[in-house]
């Protein structure tokens, strides 16, 4: 069979060539390129054309994609305005993983033929093969705006403006697919996408519900589930993911997603139930023991922790298991137990660097300097697995000693390897702050700022710099703000924001803001400072000095800040407090 089928196709082979020869005899390649040159030429050679065209089929099944290539750019020097024949150079130009080449050669023809909706298709394609989401979307709408009223084109174009965050342009299109077609299945989970981009969380649950209605699928009942996780309706979420693990008790994916919510709501029980129906048919169930000691850890219940993971060591060395077993032996203070643990771990293995880490708290727990700075100069010194925290808790080690100097001179050799780490930065900024030099440790902290504009810690320092100046407090409560929204519970911003208000007179905003700091930092000297300055500049004579009493008894700070809070509270005790 197969001699049969080479000596056949070697015949129709023959045959092509010959009849190419004929068809092309008459007219000289030069005639041919000179032709598809001139606009106005006499008429193409179809003959001549068509068999370059079959040539270069016969190439592309054969998947020669540069012969065929070839025949099918010489086809159209034959006959230029061959559209069928047009359509084929792109896609093997494509093939052959050509792409700017192709989309150059879609943007000329479009020039020449603007009309060719198929061809732009393909052209806005490219685009996006090429990452350029802008000039694809342009495209589309060209596309849409000859045919206003192609759903399919509309859906498209509607997704690529979510996808670049266009929401605004994209709202229109899917409401004019959803006039014509209420019940359209795309038009329905796109707009719940877009309502949910837009914040609208009870019409994107509507949506995602008439969606659902018009054709279920586990895929959108999830997608539904996550949006109320995202916004915290966990019961509503639970019930969607109860009802797919009833659907199918072996769907793993929803299973971790109740455990999940579970966790989130504190259900320990119901999430310790679960986990432990699902390790009966899990792929990994190792995977889901570690989960549960977790959970048990999390509750404090190391001991079983414990028994879990060392039973899961006695099958398999997971790295992943000894490191959580050496956590847990660290929360219950048996730290010699616990070192013999990250000894174990593998260098190569993902855990090993959180696992140096550990074995370095873990001396300094043991007030071993000498043997941590040996192991961190070591790594550093080999460059094997260096990273920047590996300064950073060298740095801390000396200054526990009190040698600020090689503090100083290790950050600056972490900064030199490492530049534009916004924790070694800040660390040094801190260490500068320490040694007087605010100034310096003010730019740093700006510099970090324009690293990594969402480093809370940066944008807190510089906002209460100023705001402790009283300049620039406008942009301090802005920074100040900003850190708030990254992190909303962290009682010393709460503080810095507490102090803006006050430092712009806002005494109400500022009393607000550092009564709850107190409650998120309820023993920290400095913010019951500030928060018996405001209560005194309101004329809450009685809540300061109590107040004041409160940050002398929390603090721990030198002479100075001591006699400061004394002396305040002396000035008080004078006067007849209201």
């Amino acid at each position: 069979m197969f001699r049969l089928t080479c000596f056949a196709s070697f015949q129709w082979l023959a045959l092509l060539v010959g009849l190419l020869s004929m068809l092309c005899a008459c007219q000289p390649k030069s005639a041919a390129v000179k032709k598809a040159a001139t606009p106005d030429a006499a008429e193409a050679d179809y003959a001549c054309s068509y068999a370059y065209f079959l040539w270069g089929r016969h190439a592309e099944l054969l998947l020669r994609f540069e012969e065929a290539l070839e025949f099918y750019q010489k086809a159209l020097i034959c006959d230029e305005q061959a559209e069928f024949i047009s359509e084929k150079v792109p896609i093997l130009l494509l093939r052959l993983e050509r792409t700017d080449e192709a989309a150059l050669w879609l943007r000329d023809y479009l020039a020449a033929n603007p009309d060719r909706t198929g061809m732009r298709m393909l052209y806005a394609k490219v685009l996006l093969r090429q990452k350029k989401s802008t000039e694809a979307m342009h495209e589309y709408q060209l596309i849409s705006d000859r045919h206003p009223d192609d759903p399919a084109i509309l859906l498209l174009l509607a997704e690529m403006y979510m996808g670049a965050d266009l929401p605004d342009k994209a709202r229109p299109l899917l409401e004019g697919v959803l006039a014509q077609e209420p019940a359209s299945y795309p038009a329905l989970i796109l707009m719940a996408r877009l309502q949910q981009m837009e914040g609208e969380i009870d019409l994107a649950a509507e949506t995602y519900s008439s969606a659902l209605e018009r054709s279920w699928s586990v895929e959108l009942q999830m997608e539904l589930a996550e949006l109320f996780v995202k916004s915290e309706r966990y019961d509503e979420a639970e019930g969607l993911y109860k009802n797919l693990v009833e659907r199918d008790e072996q769907d793993e994916v929803a299973r971790v997603a109740l455990i999940h919510v579970y966790l989130l709501q504190q259900k320990d029980g119901q999430a310790l139930t679960e986990l432990n129906r699902l390790k009966t048919y899990a792929e990994q169930p190792r995977r889901v023991d570690l989960t549960i000691a977790r959970l048990y850890a999390r509750q404090q219940q190391y001991d079983k922790a414990i028994a879990i993971v060392e039973k899961i060591l006695e099958k398999e060395d997971l790295s992943e298991a000894r490191y959580l077993l050496a956590v847990l032996f660290v929360q219950q203070q048996k730290y010699g137990r616990a070192l013999r643990q990250v000894r174990m771990i593998d260098r190569k293995a993902p855990e090993y660097p959180e696992a140096l880490f550990l074995r370095i708290r873990i001396l300094r727990e043991q007030n071993k300097l000498d043997e941590a700075r040996l192991i961190l100069e070591q790594h550093i010194d080999s460059g094997e697995l260096r990273r920047a925290e590996m300064y950073i808790m060298l740095a801390a080690l000396y200054q526990m000693e009190g040698r600020d100097d090689l503090s100083r001179k290790v950050l600056l050799q972490g900064l030199e390897v490492f530049p534009d780490d916004e924790n070694l930065l800040y660390e040094y900024g801190l260490l500068l702050e320490d040694s007087g030099e605010h100034s310096t440790a003010l730019a740093i902290m700006q510099k970090i700022i324009a690293l990594k504009p969402d480093n809370a810690a940066a944008l807190n320092f510089v906002g209460y710099s100023w705001a402790d100046k009283k300049i620039n407090l406008d942009q301090a409560l802005e920074y100040i703000q900003r850190a708030i929204e990254l992190k909303p519970d962290d009682g010393y911003i709460r503080d810095s924001l507490g102090w803006v208000y006050y430092r712009l007179g806002k005494l109400d905003q500022a009393i607000k803001e550092l009564e709850t700091a107190v409650k998120l930092s309820p023993e920290d000297s400095a913010i019951l400072e500030h928060l018996g300055d405001v209560y005194l500049e309101k004329g809450r004579v009685r809540d300061a000095l109590n107040t004041y009493k409160k940050a002398l008894k929390f603090s721990t700070g030198d002479e100075k800040e001591k006699n400061r809070i004394q002396e305040k509270i002396r000035i008080l005790e004078r006067q007849k407090p209201h």
